[in-house]
């Protein structure tokens, strides 16, 4: 009879190469989608293109940093200084940043619909790649101090118990859940009355000002992307953080074994979870919007008939050679 330890590590590991096969696959459709002419002159998209990059990473390296570490008889992680002082950091660094791509886009389409011209200036190319920049620079650099309170104790890989130990807990859960979900949805609601406001206002416009019909359905289309990814994303950011919170709360409770293997089964359930949070943009924006569909197909219709024409020329040449 299989026991539950057993069945968390399959279980883990099978999680862990679903996520990343997925992730890699559906991001890099995503780029594809994105970077075709239709959509890549917008800010949002800017964000988006961003976004995709990051989640490639924050899925492939934590997902191979935690199976190499984890599994397969591998304990440098509670034995290797070095190991043990980068893995926290990049364990932080990619999801942390690919959160924070969701919060700007829905940043922007905030600042978008905006009444006011002043912030709605904010939603321009050149000042998303200052802002997407600053706060790339300034979470891969706070966040250097889990290099320094890392560190070997007691056959385990931790910061020192106390204030620290605390710290470090706290500006985990503020910067990968609580800022970029609490953010997203505070720029939902203001979105929202944004364009209901809009709705109701009625106000004199030339023509020449008002925008065109295809400018107003692609802003549409990106309101739709935006917060579809980003609604999913904090629910299973809420879902992820919960599980964190009960394991730090219940630590210092004596439990019985099974309780300890029942929850490290929920554990790792909730952490595979989480990394489906920056492998499932791509179907969720697909499944969501017809013109982000559309985009799709008419983006890879040229390397589908690339791929034909060159399947072509290699069963003339093999009939050729033959």
């Amino acid at each position: 009879m299989v026991s539950l330890p057993e069945i968390t590590v399959y279980f883990t590991l099978s999680g862990f190469y679903t996520v990343l096969f997925f992730g890699i696959v559906g991001n890099i459709l995503n780029l594809i989608t994105l970077l075709f002419k239709d959509f890549r002159k917008s800010s949002c998209v800017f964000y988006m293109i961003c976004s995709s990059i990051i989640n490639v990473a924050a899925d492939g390296i934590p997902v191979i940093i935690r199976s190499v570490t984890d599994f397969y008889g591998n304990n440098l992680y509670v034995t290797n200084q070095v190991v043990c002082k980068v893995r926290p950091y990049l364990l932080f660094c990619f999801p942390s940043t690919a959160s924070t791509c969701f919060l700007l886009g829905a940043f922007d389409r905030c600042v978008s619909t905006s009444p006011h011209a002043r912030w709605r200036q904010l939603s321009s190319i050149p000042f998303a790649k200052r802002l997407f920049t600053t706060i790339m620079v300034f979470l891969c650099t706070s966040s250097v101090f889990h290099m320094i309170v890392f560190d070997l104790r007691d056959g385990t890989c931790a910061p020192p118990p106390g204030l620290l130990s605390i710290i470090t807990t706290v500006y985990n859960l503020v910067f990968m859940s609580i800022i970029p979900d609490g953010g997203t949805f505070i720029f939902g609601i203001v979105t929202y009355i944004h364009m209901h406001r809009s709705k109701r206002r009625i106000t004199a416009r030339s023509e020449t000002s008002s925008p065109t019909i295809a400018n107003q359905r692609v802003n549409r289309q990106l309101l739709i992307l935006v917060f579809a990814q980003a609604t999913i994303g904090a629910v299973i950011g809420a879902l992820r953080s919960s599980a964190f919170a009960y394991n730090l709360l219940t630590s210092s409770v004596k439990k019985s074994v099974e309780r300890q293997q029942i929850e490290t089964l929920i554990q790792q359930a909730s952490l595979i979870l989480f990394y489906y949070k920056f492998a499932l943009p791509f179907y969720i924006s697909y499944g969501t919007s017809s013109m982000f569909r559309k985009t799709f197909h008419k983006s890879m219709q040229p390397l589908v008939n690339r791929c034909l024409n060159f399947c072509k020329c290699r069963q003339t040449q093999t009939k050729l050679f033959s």
